[in-house]
This record gives structure tokens, C-alpha cells and sequence, in this order.
């Protein structure tokens, strides 16, 4: 069954000698759809598997989920106080200020996330072997690893747990294999672990995929999952977000984390208080005795001097003299306390311990000068934690250590000789006094001066156990620097990968494989595929398009055929009417660019369509190298052109029937000639073909292809008309320069093209197949989806 069609009529040329189509320009929507719709196959088979590939990594690509939480900080300067703050404020003590930015670098610091993995065993990880890929697991084991000790050098050891029983199980590794019973200890490469059997769940798996990483490498890449951010510049809030496989797992790190920075502030503020209350004790205790002391000494001197009462005899001089000993009585205790606060620092025992900063409140430079020092204390303990003293970072710190402890040294020092001139500027005042009462008896100037250091002395005590008692109450009111806004939780859905997103690119895949590849199967073609190929390639007209034939047969044109391909050599005939305009044009030459391209086919059919319609007509087969119509045809070849063109052979005995129409005779090639370009040239050839077309109404001439040798040429002084055959899925494109050129120099007359063997439903055009129904006998094409798949998969 043939599926062809043809174009009726020529395809007229502007004046410039390009075609209509090529001036147009672009692309053409209605051929860019029919060429899609031609492969519409391929698209949906291409979008089946991109869709069907999208499944397969959806299916077996490992999801990641989102895990976020929000804290709220304490920051003075955006107004993100935490309860509880006020207290603190109250009593003036152990200031929490602190900075969003600084809290986010603390949650970020290596140190905090090493003690997540660290109580949580974060370094070792469980999965569960799949046919495609390993699965990890979190909690929900029937045994657990307790590592007891890991090198630090660790880089990454994979173990497989087969439990045997209940009882035992084996452990290996490369080079390592070792049965064991649960809640053993092993000693493996690694370290020393203990592995408990979990009896909640059971030993439903053969084997088990143990990974262990050491702590380091385990801490950093929890840290390339974490991620903290603050959402603007006018809130005192952080949001944290973590990126985990298993969204129980990510909420309890992420917990974890938190709990462990709240708890971390926490003791910070307590380890300040706890120095403050000790350093109170200490003093306590001294200031104590020496209290007891000066009031024992008060009492030995009453009841030496049996004196009762002596507060009347000194009232006017107590009186008179009661502001400066206030005042001095203040000075003496500041004094007291530098200097106690001096030979704490000047103490080398006391270098790595934090120093008071509650009792001297007075001096604001002082309680800054503190305020660092013991920020820095704390962050040299902190990073002790994960490093040596002979870490450069920890010498930085000791240096400023230094520097901040003789700055305090210094400071206490002028302190304490300001206070120092305070007092003896009093003591001179109170001298001026003193000689004002030297009339009064010995044993009221000895009762006043015990009186006066009692009073000393028990203003100091009263003034420590304050502050004792404040740290105290400080110490129970002390509350994280930061609160829980949200608590972590994961995301319902994976954010990646997105299956939405997945399918989608799946399915734009699929369409754009086949669209590549239908954009460079044409962009890398060589051969002639459509029309469009040929008019923009060459000036020269197209005549008449033959489709693709599936009969064996040479001569496809009989009196009845009513195939397709018969249409379109009738077609090509009404065709030639308009080339052959004069009486006497008779002779039509068929050549191409190279054998193969259906010279012999579409000369002979041609010749049989004219001979059908009443006309005398003759085939010459001029192809005198290589020829193949008389073969077809199963006529003999020992006589022919060349045997007459030598004189061997006459005109009557020249010319054979065909033995397909009686007005369809035949001139053979005869034997192959070594000089068949100088027998053409002879003037019995010219002769030859004076004498045909006396006898014959058309004359065609199959020539060799002219793009090998000039024998077409060299005929076309005989010719009236030239037909150059183009074969689609054949012919080179670059091989049409030749028909531009002979077009353009006029070296064959009235050259159009026929193109030959066109596909059906095919590249080169919108297929055959219709308007062949009406009073030819041929059934229409059938309609309905199915069938067009049918007819498109059959054809292709």
C-alpha cells in the first residue's frame, strides 16, 4: 500500500531567480507542527521515560528535610530582654548584656556542636543495606554503640553487625572479624566501645552498616548543616535551621544544640558569682576575727577601768566630731577593700581565676577593667576545652590577660593612693580635734579610739555579708541569655529534592531529547530532506515530485494502474506540457548528480505515462558507462547506440520495442564503448536523433549522471528539456550547487528538477495520500486515532 501524494504544478520563481517560499523567510509554524506531529512518538516515549526516570530518583535518591527553630536573645540595644532581667538590674550585679551578633557566633562555634556530638554519639551512624541503596538509622536500633574512648585521628571505619542470636553477634571490617556477646567490650582499631543490645526492638535485619567518624571530622560536617541567621537588623531574634535525612534525628540535635547554649550562658553567669561569693567568704572570715578582737578589747578595757557608761561624757565630743569620723570610717573601708582586692591580684595563684567585681561599684573604670578581664577568663577556659596552652590562640589571650592584670594593678594602686590622701587629709582634720580634747581623760581617748575601730570593722562585716547575701540571691535568679521562641521541628515535605520540580524536569526532558535531536539530525544532515533543502540550494524550478515505491517492478505506469505513484507520473506529463511548449520540442534529457538517484526509473515510467496517452515515444539509454534499463527490462544489449554510432548497426535495426506499450519502443546503450564522451560528439549522433524526431512525438534521453562526467552536456545540444532527478534521503545538499550553476550559465535547456523516492508522511513535505479517492479507485486513507498510530508505526 503506498501513503504519497504530489504537488500539481510547477513552483514558480521570482524575478531574481529564488523561490516564493525561500523570499518569505522564518519558520514556518504549520511545518514545524507537522514535523513534530510526524515524530509525535518519539516525544511521547521520550516523556514516558523522563517521567519514568523522575520516579526511579524520587524513588531511590536519598530526601533531605528541614529542621528550624527560633530563639529570642538579649540585647539591650534592640530591645530583646529576657524575663527575669529586671532582678538583675535591681540589685546591680553580674551584668548579662550581651549582642544578637555574638550569640550567632557562639551557636555557630565548634566548641558547642562538639559536645552535641559528643553527648549524643553523633560520630556513629547506623544504616541498613538496600537493594539500591543503604538506609540510616536513628534511635529505633536493637543495639547501640557506647564508645568509651576514640582516637582522635580517626578518618572513617565501616563496620558490619550480623546478629547470630540473642545471645551473640559478629562484627567486621576489612581484615577484622569479631564474635561477640551483647553489652561486651571490644577493643577495636578505633578505640574501646561497648555495644548494648536495645531488647525493645527487635533483631528484624541480617546485617547492620556501621559508620564511625571521629569526633572532628563528625563535628564539621554537622556544622556545613547548621545554619543561623538573624531575619533583620531590628530583632533580637535567631533562627536556626538544620538539613537532616531524618527529621526525628535533626529535631533532637537541633534541641540538643540549643539546650547545651542556654545551659553554657547559664554557667558562665554562675562560675562569676561563685568567685565573687568565695573571695566574700574569705574576707568574712578575716574581718570577723578582727572584730571579736577589738571588742574583746573594748570589754578588757571596762572592766580594767570599771567604766559603765562613758557615752555621756563624750557625747559633745562625739558629736562635734561625728561627720569626720563618718567620713573617715567610709575611707578606711574602701581602702580595706583595694587593698584586699591588690594582694588578690598581686597573688600568682589567683592569675587564672576570675576576679570580683561587685564590691568596688564606686569606680566605673574598675568595674569595666573587670568586666573584660573575666570575659577574656572565660573565653581562655572555653577554649582550653578543645585545645593545649601552647596553642597560639591561648598565648594571644595570656598576653591580654597580662596586660588587663597589671592595667587592674595599676588602677587599684592609684585607687588606693586616692583613698589613702582622702584619709590623711581627715586624719589631720580629725588631729585638729583630737587636740581640742586632750583635756579628756585618758580613759575616754582610749574607749574612743576602740570604739572607733569597732566601728570600722563592723561597717566592713555588715558591708561584706551584704554582698554575700546579693550573690547569693543573683546567683538562684540567674537565667539563660536567651529564650525558646519555636522549638525544632522539621518540615512535612522534603525540600529537596522536590518532586514537583522533578517531574516537571522530567517531562521537559523528554520533550527536549527528541527535539534535539530532530534539531540536529537536520542541522547535521548532508542529504536533501525536504522541499525547502532544494529552494534554498538552487534556483532551479521543481518540476514533479515521485514518491517512494515499495513494487519491485521497473515500470509502475501501465494503461490501468491507479496507484498514487501512477497519479504522479501523469502528473509529471500534464507537466511537461508547459516545458515543451513547441511543436517541435520533442526531446527530453534525464540526468543527476550521481547513480542511484532513479534516473533509469523515472525515464522509464515517464516514457510509459506518455505512451499511455496515445504518444509515440522512445527511451534512449544513453547512460553508456554504466546502463541498466535494457537489463530491467530484459532486452538484449549486444546491439545498440554505440554499434550504430560506429556504423556496425542501422537506424531500422536501432530501434526495439519495449514489450510494455506498443508506442513505447526502446534504443539500447549497446556494448560499453571506451570512448563513449567522443561517440556523442560524432555527427552520426546528431543524425540519429534528426531521423527521431521525425518519427516519434517524445524523445527521452537517459543520460549518465552529470555530476561524474560531461556526457550529459554533451547531449543537451540535442535536447529541448532537462529533468534533473533528485532522490530525497540521497542527494547532497552541496550537490545541487551543480544544478545552480548550470541553471545560472544556461548549459542545458529548460532544466527543472524531479525529485524522486518521497516518503511517505515523511520530512519532505505533508505526505501522500489524499485527493487520489474520487473516481481513481483507490481507497482514502482511514480516519481515527488508532488507526493513524497504526499506519504512523507501519510506515516508519
Amino acid at each position: 500500500m503506498h501513503d504519497n501524494t504530489h504537488t500539481n504544478g510547477m513552483l514558480h520563481l521570482n524575478n531574481t531567480g529564488t523561490s516564493i517560499e525561500e523570499q518569505s523567510g522564518g519558520i514556518d509554524p504549520r511545518k514545524l507542527f507537522d514535523k513534530l506531529m510526524r515524530n509525535w512518538y518519539w516525544f511521547l516515549v521520550c516523556m514516558i521515560a523522563g517521567v519514568l526516570v523522575a520516579w526511579l530518583y524520587l524513588r531511590y535518591s536519598t530526601a533531605s528535610f528541614k529542621v528550624t527553630a527560633k530563639i529570642l536573645v538579649q540585647d539591650d540595644k534592640k530591645g530583646g530582654n529576657v524575663p527575669g532581667q529586671e532582678i538583675l538590674q535591681q540589685l546591680e550585679m553580674f551584668s548579662s548584656k550581651s549582642n544578637v551578633d555574638n550569640e550567632v557566633e557562639i551557636l555557630k562555634s565548634r566548641s558547642l556542636m562538639e559536645k552535641v556530638v559528643k553527648d549524643m554519639q553523633l560520630h556513629v551512624s547506623y544504616f541498613i543495606g538496600g537493594h539500591v541503596k543503604k538506609s540510616e538509622q536513628f534511635e529505633k536500633l536493637p543495639f547501640v554503640f557506647h564508645w568509651q574512648f576514640l582516637k582522635d585521628t580517626l578518618n572513617e571505619a565501616n563496620y558490619v553487625l550480623k546478629p547470630l542470636n540473642e545471645e551473640k553477634f559478629i562484627l567486621t571490617r576489612e581484615n577484622l572479624s569479631k564474635e561477640a556477646r551483647w553489652n561486651d567490650t571490644l577493643h577495636l582499631p578505633e578505640g574501646i566501645v561497648r555495644i548494648d543490645r536495645n531488647r525493645l526492638f527487635p533483631l528484624g535485619q541480617k546485617e547492620y552498616l556501621i559508620q564511625v567518624l571521629s569526633v572532628d571530622n563528625a563535628v564539621a560536617n554537622y556544622q556545613k548543616l547548621l545554619n543561623v541567621n538573624i531575619p533583620n537588623k531590628q530583632v533580637s531574634t535567631i533562627d536556626l535551621d538544620f538539613v537532616t535525612t531524618i527529621p526525628e534525628k535533626g529535631e533532637k540535635v537541633l534541641n540538643k544544640l540549643i539546650d547545651s547554649y542556654l545551659h553554657a550562658s547559664v554557667d558562665d553567669k554562675n562560675r562569676i558569682v561563685d568567685s565573687t561569693i568565695a573571695f566574700i567568704d574569705s574576707r568574712l572570715g578575716l574581718v570577723s576575727e578582727e572584730l571579736t578582737g577589738v571588742e574583746k578589747n573594748i570589754q578588757q578595757f571596762k572592766e580594767v577601768n570599771e567604766v559603765a557608761d562613758l557615752g555621756e561624757q563624750a557625747k559633745l565630743l562625739v558629736s562635734s566630731t561625728s561627720d569626720f569620723i563618718k567620713q573617715l570610717t567610709d575611707q578606711q573601708v574602701r581602702y580595706s577593700v583595694v587593698e584586699s582586692l591588690e594582694q588578690y591580684m598581686k597573688d600568682e595563684k589567683n592569675n587564672k581565676r576570675i576576679v570580683p567585681s561587685s564590691l568596688i561599684v564606686q569606680d566605673p573604670t574598675f568595674v569595666a577593667l573587670v568586666g573584660k578581664y573575666n570575659t577574656l577568663q572565660l573565653e581562655r577556659e572555653r577554649q582550653l576545652i578543645s585545645s593545649t596552652e601552647s596553642n597560639p590562640f591561648i598565648k594571644v589571650i595570656d598576653e591580654q590577660l597580662a596586660g588587663l592584670r597589671k592595667d587592674l594593678q595599676n588602677n587599684l594602686s592609684s585607687l588606693k593612693q586616692g583613698i589613702k590622701v582622702s584619709i590623711d587629709e581627715l586624719q589631720r582634720n580629725s588631729n585638729v580635734l583630737t587636740q581640742k580634747i586632750r583635756q579628756v581623760p585618758g580613759k575616754e581617748r582610749i574607749f574612743l579610739d576602740y570604739s572607733r575601730q569597732q566601728t570600722v570593722k563592723q561597717e566592713l562585716y555588715l558591708f561584706l555579708l551584704k554582698k554575700r547575701e546579693e550573690s547569693a540571691i543573683s546567683k538562684s535568679s540567674n537565667i539563660a541569655i536567651a529564650s525558646i521562641i519555636d522549638g525544632a521541628k522539621s518540615e512535612a515535605l522534603p525540600f529537596k529534592p522536590k518532586r514537583s520540580m522533578i517531574y516537571i524536569l522530567g517531562l521537559i526532558v523528554g520533550l527536549a531529547i527528541p527535539a534535539l535531536w530532530l534539531y540536529l539530525r537536520d542541522l547535521l544532515n548532508i542529504r536533501i530532506q525536504n522541499k525547502q533543502d532544494i529552494t534554498t540550494g538552487t534556483p532551479v524550478a521543481i518540476l514533479a515530485e515521485i514518491g517512494h515505491s515499495d513494487e519491485k517492478a521497473l515500470i509502475v505506469t501501465g494503461k490501468d494502474a491507479r496507484s498514487p505513484i501512477s497519479e504522479q507520473f501523469r502528473a509529471l506529463r500534464t507537466n511537461m506540457q508547459f516545458v515543451l511548449s513547441g511543436v517541435d520540442q520533442k526531446v527530453i534529457l534525464l540526468t543527476s548528480s550521481m547513480s542511484g538517484e532513479g534516473k533509469s526509473f523515472v525515464s522509464t515510467n515517464l516514457a510509459s505515462v506518455l505512451a499511455v496517452s496515445g504518444k509515440k515515444v522512445v527511451l534512449m539509454e544513453m547512460d553508456l558507462r554504466k546502463p541498466k534499463i535494457s537489463e530491467n527490462l530484459g532486452i538484449t544489449n549486444a546491439t545498440g547506440f554505440s554499434t550504430y554510432a560506429i556504423g556496425k548497426v542501422s537506424y531500422e535495426n536501432l530501434i526495439k520495442p519495449s514489450g510494455i506499450h506498443e508506442n513505447f519502443w526502446i534504443i539500447t546503450s549497446g556494448p560499453i564503448p571506451p570512448n563513449p564522451a567522443e561517440l556523442l560528439l560524432m555527427e552520426q549522433t546528431e543524425k540519429l536523433f534528426i531521423e527521431l524526431r521525425k518519427h516519434f512525438d517524445y524523445i527521452i534521453i537517459d543520460s549518465a549522471p552529470i555530476g561524474l562526467v560531461t556526457d550529459a552536456q554533451l547531449l543537451g545540444r540535442v535536447a529541448d528539456a532537462t529533468l534533473y532527478i533528485v532522490r530525497q534521503n540521497f542527494t547532497l545538499k552541496q550537490q545541487l550547487q551543480l544544478t545552480k550553476d548550470l541553471y545560472i550559465q544556461k548549459k542545458l535547456p529548460k532544466l527543472n528538477i524531479v525529485v524522486n523516492d518521497v516518503q511517505a508522511g515523511g520530512s519532505y513535505g505533508y505526505g501522500y495520500g489524499y485527493g487520489y479517492g474520487y473516481g481513481y479507485g483507490i481507497t482514502e486513507e482511514p480516519k481515527g486515532v488508532l488507526s493513524k498510530i497504526k499506519r504512523t508505526l507501519i510506515n516508519k
